[in-house]
């Protein structure tokens, strides 16, 4: 896992995989505010993103979440948004296991939780196996729109 936010790009792209700074430039030559809802291509299945808006939600009313074959990176264009996070657990059972169909997996909730806000202009990266339950609210449900950006785990090495 790992956090920033785009005001600082020039220097947190130094810590990130090539792949992931490749993609997010890629992501970044586009008018993200101006993009309908939807999915974009980058490389075919390889990487492409997401232009997502929902409603943010009390934790207990979301779930976390896995992917096998994906590295997320989620970007927050507008509003803000909880995320809990924990390190993978290749050992950890899904309660919705979707990997198969869609690469995503539900999970219990993990003993070690943290949480993490992100605002405007914060993304954060999921690896493979890292779990993530977005769209919590924080101070109450509020409209958010952001980016999620998927990269294929051969882009990365894994």
């Amino acid at each position: 896992m790992f956090f920033g936010t785009l005001a600082n790009w020039a220097e947190e792209k130094k810590l990130l995989p090539a792949a992931v700074v490749t993609v997010m430039d890629a992501v970044r030559r586009h008018d993200l505010a101006g993009l309908a809802v939807g999915r974009y291509e980058i490389d075919g299945t390889r990487s492409f993103f997401m232009i997502q808006e929902m409603v943010t939600k009390p934790v207990a009313d979301t779930r976390p979440e896995a992917h096998r074959q994906y590295a997320d990176i989620q970007i927050v264009l507008a509003g803000a948004e909880r995320y809990g996070v924990a390190t993978a657990d290749p050992a950890r059972i899904p309660l919705d296991d979707r990997l198969e169909a869609s690469d995503l997996a539900f999970y219990p909730t993990p003993a070690r939780e943290s949480f993490i806000d992100l605002s405007e202009g914060d993304f954060a990266v999921f690896l493979p196996g890292d779990l993530h339950r977005p769209g919590c609210a924080i101070d109450g449900a509020v409209p958010i729109r952001k980016v999620v950006v998927k990269i294929h785990r051969s882009l990365l090495g894994l």
